[in-house]
């Protein structure tokens, strides 16, 4: 006889998705119902199977929001990844060495590096201080971006005393971007360190909320890494505030109903999480897709994959809800946002290619799922609303032709129009009555005034208006990532926008909405002269298609006054840059102590290489490519004879770009 073990994790799983199904299945019938009025065909029953699925996925966010209610209303799930400090007194790291590590690729390099002064200098001045070295990992391809980044960190040590414990390091080549950027750090300097903590460019992270990670990681071997719910702080433009305001409303019960089911096989992130760097390093190499256009080739979105390969190699990968200190910038534009969707994209649907792996456990194969149908949904809703219409206009043809007015009155408005709005009922209950619990739970938190609770409603007010219009139109976006996608057209790595004073001009947003926009335009001039019912029953989607440059304009703008104090200009900019680090002693002596000495460098490699030099300094950086150049960065001997030929050589006989 078979016994069966019906642990935790088992009762989570049924009940779970024993309750999504359980509405999805009802949902599924109503359209069944629906469907089935007149006739059932073979389109009828195409339609019934994608909308299965889109129900399915519907009823999983619903369930997630459900369970994480019912959770927080008991005090919070007992078997949570809890992080408290006087549950971890008693744990010691004093001689735990850690490495917190930031990749960065041409970023703002003085916002960077203040925020890492500040968590330096807090972490420093606590008593487990000295476990932690900082390593700011930069593939910056920006000739001035990189000269400033090696100016200010030579400030920045010695501003935070941190000779020995800040190192900069920048690769010659970003090969694979930040998962390679992560794999070389790990390859090089991985085995002096136990754990990793993995920050982006605009994380920051308390010292107290480092510490207690690393002590929890220390206090429980099994676990190979634990991510932070980080808050989204320093909002300015109106699109970061509405996501702000979003978060802290909506975002701590979804996650509370995802750990419910994922338990120990919880999601990371990618940043602003803590590592075990061991077994990371052994079972996290991310592999080479085989080559298939965009969905081959090099992993973009590593993340899930090395949660999934971690926990297969027997480790816990945990979610920490209740930790503080933990923070992260939003996009400051909707399009800074669809630009970051569309890497995405891509890289959630090359992980399909993960699915036939048999080795991987249950949650980490529903959790790559879900990432994919995340994007891939958008595509399945958009056939099923122009099938949809389509059938729907062909069925109003049937019933016109068929019954008397009185009858038709009667037989479709009556009973097929009210299955319809049955369904949209459910529909909308399953997308919006979470928020509204959310909301009434903020409203109704113990010590809210009456002015903070007006506050909350208008805001809620405007969250649900403009995230309403602005879904139908990230559908349509959507859709085209995954159209590029498929066509083959891969997403290059760019340096994401930070700045929320580059509010988006008028001719930017019709450039990137362009289509929405156009196609919106035409469908809602056809339906109102041809269907008026129509026209008002699909308003939401055309709506939002049209107003989609102007949201994206409006939401842009900055409504707050910056706290971003630059406290001092740099003096290198594009122009400047490479004759700066060539001739200015400071700049170019900075940049001599960063760059290693290539020991078994070949007499005919120098020799070419002050070849190159020559060339450079007489006729100007137009007459040698990009890789020359960069060889002549990346070499002390041709840095060491460029600089003195540069110094021996009067002006007048050098080209007019040195003087």
């Amino acid at each position: 006889m078979i016994k069966f073990n019906f642990n935790t994790y088992t009762f989570r799983l049924f009940t779970f998705w024993g309750f999504v199904n359980l509405i999805s299945g009802y949902g599924c019938l109503v359209y069944f119902q629906f469907l089935t009025f007149r006739q059932f065909n073979l389109i009828d029953g195409f339609l019934l199977v994608i909308f299965s699925i889109l129900f399915l996925h519907l009823s999983y966010g619903a369930s997630i929001a459900l369970f994480g209610f019912l959770q927080y209303l008991k005090g919070g799930d007992p078997n949570r990844c809890i992080i408290k400090e006087v549950l971890l007194n008693s744990t010691n790291i004093e001689n735990v060495p850690v490495a917190v590590v930031i990749p960065i690729y041409n970023e703002n390099t003085i916002e960077v590096y203040q925020r890492i002064s500040e968590m330096f200098t807090s972490l420093k001045s606590s008593k487990d201080g000295k476990s932690f070295d900082f390593f700011i990992l930069s593939d910056t391809n920006q000739l001035h971006i990189w000269l400033e980044e090696e100016l200010e960190y030579i400030q920045l040590i010695k501003k935070t005393e941190g000779f020995g414990r800040i190192y900069y390091r920048r690769r010659k080549s970003n090969t694979n971007g930040k998962s390679g950027n992560i794999s070389d750090f790990c390859r090089r300097y991985g085995k002096n360190y136990r754990y990793m903590v993995i920050l982006d460019a605009d994380s920051y992270m308390s010292a107290q909320s480092i510490t207690l990670l690393t002590k929890k990681m220390e206090s429980d071997p099994t676990v190979g890494i634990i991510q932070t719910n980080p808050k989204i702080y320093k909002s300015q433009s109106l699109f970061q505030k509405l996501f702000e305001f979003s978060q802290k409303l909506y975002s701590e019960y979804y996650l509370i109903g995802a750990n419910y089911w994922q338990m120990n096989s919880s999601s990371y992130w990618g940043h602003n999480a803590i590592i075990r760097i061991e077994p990371f390093i052994e079972h996290c190499a991310l592999p080479k897709l085989p080559k298939l256009g965009a969905l081959g080739g090099k992993i973009l979105s590593h993340d899930t994959i090395e949660a999934a390969l971690i926990r297969k190699a027997g480790y816990s990968v945990q979610f920490t809800i209740d930790l503080e200190g933990s923070y992260e910038e939003y996009p400051p534009t909707w399009i800074d946002s669809l630009q970051r969707d569309q890497r995405w994209c891509q890289g959630n649907l090359q992980h399909f290619w993960f699915l036939g792996s048999g080795e991987l456990n249950f949650q980490s194969k529903i959790s790559i799922v879900l990432g994919i149908f995340s994007y891939l949904s958008s595509a399945l809703w958009l056939l099923f609303i122009l099938i949809s219409l389509v059938l729907y206009l062909d069925d109003l043809r049937f019933f016109r032709l068929a019954f008397n007015s009185k009858e038709f009155e009667i037989i479709f408005k009556e009973f097929f129009i009210g299955k319809a709005l049955q369904l949209q009922v459910i529909t909308l209950s399953l997308l919006f009555v979470p928020k509204l619990i959310s909301f009434i739970i903020e409203f109704h938190k113990p010590k809210r005034i009456l002015k903070s609770r007006f506050t909350i409603s208008f805001l809620f007010l405007i969250e649900i208006i403009l995230s309403s219009l602005m879904a139908p139109t990230n559908m349509f976006m959507y859709v085209q990532f995954i159209i590029y996608t498929f066509l083959g057209k891969k997403v290059i790595w760019k340096n994401q926008n930070r700045k929320v004073d580059n509010r988006i001009s008028i001719k930017n947003a019709f450039s990137i909405f362009k289509f929405p926009f156009t196609i919106g335009l035409f469908l809602s001039i056809i339906l109102f002269i041809s269907e008026i019912e129509i026209f008002f029953w699909i308003s939401p989607i055309w709506l939002s298609w049209i107003l989609s440059p102007f949201i994206a304009m409006y939401t842009s703008k900055q409504n707050t006054k910056t706290d971003r104090t630059e406290t001092k200009e740099s003096k290198i900019n594009e122009q400047n840059a490479l004759k700066l680090v060539l001739s200015d002693p400071y700049v170019y002596g900075n940049h001599l102590f960063m760059v290693r000495e290539r020991l078994l460098e070949k007499e005919k490699s120098k020799i070419a290489l002050k070849h190159l030099c020559d060339k450079l300094l007489m006729n100007g950086p137009s007459s040698i490519s990009t890789n020359q150049l960069n060889r002549i960065l990346f070499s002390k001997t041709a840095l060491l004879y460029f600089h003195s030929r540069y110094w021996k050589t009067y002006p007048k006989n050098r080209n007019p770009y040195w003087n």
